[in-house]
């Protein structure tokens, strides 16, 4: 649309009656173009890229608690486990499920995008807290690094110790656990009041 000033400006270009009207023809349809064009068109808002989609990871694990006086293994666990991280509307959620050697449910648990977990055994005793790591070491009695599964699976790690002669990482460290990996083997390991804590995990493919 033209404002007032563009109207009387286009006026001013095209008189009537004047001698160089071919002239000033030509000089009223650039000015009606330049201020077409001045016009834009509205914008079409770019579309937003889609949320990713539910993950998930399953496989085999053993903990191992030694101890540091050479009494040898202090405690020992066994099964399988399913990790998923799962969109929400407010972030992302991650529930887990440890199974037995023997397919009974151990554990299952969540934590909520803000932070909040929860964690049920099959005792039917539930347990709710600030970390989904904790509560596992808390119903257990020992530890999972389940909050930060998800990063290293995406090789995602605090401090990259050695890569293969492919670049992929082979050992690092991240949250107090040294990580050594090879295809669909992890073995991380951590200090624990008198001893230290071995985890093994075989993903599945």
């Amino acid at each position: 649309m033209w404002t007032s000033d563009r109207r009387a400006a286009a006026r001013r270009a095209c008189p009537p009656g004047s001698a160089g009207r071919r002239r000033a023809l030509a000089a009223c349809a650039a000015l009606l173009a330049t201020a077409c064009a001045s016009v834009a068109p509205p914008r079409t808002p770019a579309a937003s890229a889609p949320p990713e989609g539910p993950r998930e990871w399953s496989g085999r694990f053993s903990v191992t608690a030694r101890s540091d006086t050479g009494e040898g293994q202090l405690d020992a666990a066994a099964g399988r486990f399913v990790l998923a991280s799962v969109p929400q509307p407010a972030g992302r959620a991650l529930d887990l499920t440890l199974v037995s050697p023997f397919g009974q449910t151990l554990a299952s648990g969540r934590r909520a995008p803000d932070g909040a977990s929860t964690l049920s055994l099959a005792d039917g005793r539930t347990f709710a807290a600030g970390t989904l790591d904790g509560l596992v070491e808390q119903a257990l009695g020992w530890a999972l690094p389940v909050e930060r599964l998800p990063d290293w699976l995406d090789d995602r790690f605090e401090r990259v110790v050695a890569r293969d002669a492919e670049g992929r990482v082979v050992e690092a460290r991240d949250s107090g656990w040294h990580i050594e990996r090879a295809p669909r083997r992890w073995a991380l390991e951590r200090p624990r009041p008198g001893g230290t804590l071995r985890v093994v995990l075989l993903l599945d493919p």
